[in-house]
């Protein structure tokens, strides 16, 4: 994933690359796109303005490949992975998810479930290759994991409490979470997830060491 137009951080490109080959591009779309809705958030001041934006890309994912601006490439990713038949309504509720954020702090319990529901498993789905192939406790790992990334990047001291008790209140329904080989990819974000529940607080650096050894241990083995 070195020559990717995307600027994935070393996690995230270790993720793609644990992905099945023919399942790559979706991986890097999901995660390209959650990137992209997660900027617009933090450089959003103005809720009208932070709306427009998502709404841009809520077009863009409903339009037709012609009907499509050239020129930015995760809109040409966007189309490449449509042309393999991808299903884009898993990305439509990431989308969704996204738009949570837009809401002013604190948040009630509807509030985190929406959140967690439309962005966790609209990525896991989409990586996936849709809804049906997610497992009942792997739809609750991945709200859970949605909790735990809001909960390391939310500056709200309080909402970032509230999301990780909600996070090992879900985690610990279903822990360990089990996938095949091809989910791997996405068994690596659950074992982060499953690491910080186990020890109750949030690791603050996901790149030292003892971490990353876990990470590409459990990538190659699923241990």
């Amino acid at each position: 994933m070195n020559d990717t137009p995307f600027p994935f951080d070393p996690l995230h490109r270790l993720i793609i690359a644990y992905a099945k080959r023919s399942d790559r591009l979706r991986h890097t779309l999901v995660f390209a796109l959650d990137n992209r809705l997660a900027d617009i958030i933090r450089s959003t001041s103005e809720t009208l303005i932070g709306q427009m934006r998502l709404t841009w890309w809520w077009e863009i994912l409903t339009k037709t490949i012609t009907q499509r601006p050239v020129g930015e490439p995760l809109v040409a990713l966007i189309n490449e992975v449509e042309e393999q038949g991808a299903d884009f309504t898993p990305l439509l509720s990431l989308l969704e998810g996204w738009e949570y954020l837009l809401d002013d702090f604190p948040w009630d319990d509807r509030q985190f479930d929406q959140y967690a529901m439309k962005r966790g498993e609209g990525v896991f789905a989409f990586a996936r290759g849709g809804y049906a192939l997610l497992t009942s406790d792997q739809k609750t790992a991945a709200q859970a994991w949605a909790l735990w990334d809001f909960a390391r990047h939310c500056s709200d001291t309080k909402m970032r409490a509230q999301a990780f008790v909600k996070c090992r209140q879900l985690f610990q329904t279903v822990s360990p979470v089990r996938f095949d080989r091809n989910g791997r990819a996405l068994s690596i974000l659950c074992k982060l997830v499953e690491r910080d529940v186990t020890k109750k607080a949030l690791t603050a650096d996901l790149y030292q060491p003892v971490v990353a050894s876990k990470v590409v241990w459990h990538g190659m083995t699923g241990c």
